[in-house]
């Protein structure tokens, strides 16, 4: 299957369906009355997290996705069937944005983690829901409500523990194969690797998840290579093992081999310069010169080098205790720093209710005309067909309640003059 790791999406949730106007007509029920249904809730659009995926691949074909409309509601105050939720499954790791905002939704890092992108709009009342000692016979309905639209971008970043960062042939998925269950594909040439690489090991109580991160050269935080598309993968990793070759024939420098990769990392984002990084010298089973790896280390001025053989499985054991270690101080870190977090954390008044009454706007678009436009308004336009003298009531209470004719008269309307509201027409009485 062919790796995706992004992807746009246009969603659009299901209508809710219509309530209807309906009389009970009975022989045995002589006095009848209201029986009309409500519509049925419209289907909503659900992300998933899926750990059995690791690509955007199915996704990237489906660009509009729809979920199903609820159905209108019935006589005998049969309420109309809810339209089906429609689930999209994601890999873990899935970043989703606002498409026109490009503003992070929601991350989707856990395996059944569910997050409604769009909500189904609500079914519409039907007559029977209206019925009152005030009005014992109503022709009041409305029609179901829009389901949500949003376009949104779907990111794939992979969660890992630990990232293996290093050149192609440093030996990253013979390490995280030599670690693990993992089998991924091994060959002596560059770019063997397409896609990360996830193998899973057990180190005392922790279970971490090593990630083989492919594809970086020099120039790689420019786009050569595969780097460019795979740095982004390593952003969530507790920390980082970078990995160069002892082989003469992979590098002819190892502190030049090092310094590229570092210059990369820095030059994609800081914030992976200021991850945990452990240096690891692979293939000491074809290289394990004293003097090579004590001038190494000298260059770099790093302490703690380790030197192993991902292929004879030489020191891996001591490999994984130095991980362990730091990914403890990590973990015991990052709480700290979340537990400050909460605890400065300030508290925010709710939102007063929006006022309809400022949202109003009032233009003369020709001699007599008038254009009226409010959310408000907007919302209860498409809510409450014209075609019954009860819903024509309701709506103009609804006119009334945010003052349109008083506005409208203080801007120069006068009787008789027409208001156009969306799809609807109004006179001045």
């Amino acid at each position: 299957m062919q790796f995706v790791d992004e992807c746009t999406l246009t969603l659009k949730a299901g209508n809710g369906g219509n309530g209807v106007v309906s009389w009970r007509r009975e022989a045995h029920y002589p006095e009848g009355g209201p029986w009309g249904g409500d519509g049925g809730n419209g289907g909503s659009i659900i992300i998933i997290g899926d750990h059995n995926i690791n690509t955007l691949f199915d996704l990237r074909n489906k660009k509009n996705i729809f979920a199903q409309d609820g159905e209108n509601g019935q006589t005998k105050m049969a309420t109309g069937k809810q339209g089906e939720d429609y689930f999209i499954k994601v890999p873990l790791g899935t970043s989703i944005y606002d498409a026109s905002t490009k503003e992070l939704i929601v991350d989707i890092l856990q395996s059944g983690q569910t997050y409604t992108i769009c909500n189904g709009g609500k079914g519409g009342h039907g007559n029977a829901f209206f019925k009152s000692s005030f009005n014992k016979a109503p022709t009041l309905f409305e029609n179901g409500d829009l389901g949500e639209e949003r376009k949104i971008d779907l990111k794939l970043r992979y969660v890992a523990d630990v990232g293996i960062i290093g050149f192609p042939n440093a030996g990253k998925s013979t390490l995280v194969s030599a670690l693990s269950n993992a089998r991924p594909r091994i060959a002596n040439y560059q770019f063997t690797t397409l896609v990360p690489v996830l193998g899973t090991t057990k180190i005392k109580d922790k279970t971490l998840v090593f990630a083989d991160i492919p594809g970086l050269i020099e120039g790689a935080s420019e786009g050569k290579g595969l780097g460019h598309d795979f740095l982004k993968h390593i952003e969530r990793c507790q920390m980082l093992i970078h990995l160069i070759s002892l082989s003469d024939i992979d590098n002819e420098d190892l502190f030049q081999a090092y310094t590229i990769i570092n210059e990369e990392l820095s030059k994609f984002s800081n914030k992976l310069t200021k991850k945990k990084i452990l240096v690891v010298l692979n293939k000491s089973d074809m290289n394990s010169s004293e003097q090579n790896i004590n001038e190494f280390c000298k260059k770099t001025k790093l302490k703690n080098v380790l030197v192993i053989s991902a292929k004879e499985k030489q020191n891996l054991n001591q490999l994984l205790e130095e991980v362990y270690k730091i990914y403890v101080e990590q973990e015991s870190k990052n709480q700290k720093a979340l537990d400050k977090k909460d605890s400065d954390t300030e508290i925010i008044e709710l939102k007063k209710q929006k006022n309809y009454k400022q949202d109003l706007k009032i233009t003369m678009i020709d001699d007599r005309v008038w254009r009226v436009e409010s959310e408000f308004l907007k919302y209860w336009s498409y809510k409450i067909p014209l075609t019954t003298k009860d819903n024509i009531i309701r709506f103009n209470q609804k006119m009334l309640s945010i003052d349109v004719e008083n506005k409208a008269k203080q801007l120069g309307a006068i009787k008789g003059d027409i208001l156009k509201i969306y799809n609807l027409e109004f006179v001045i009485d």
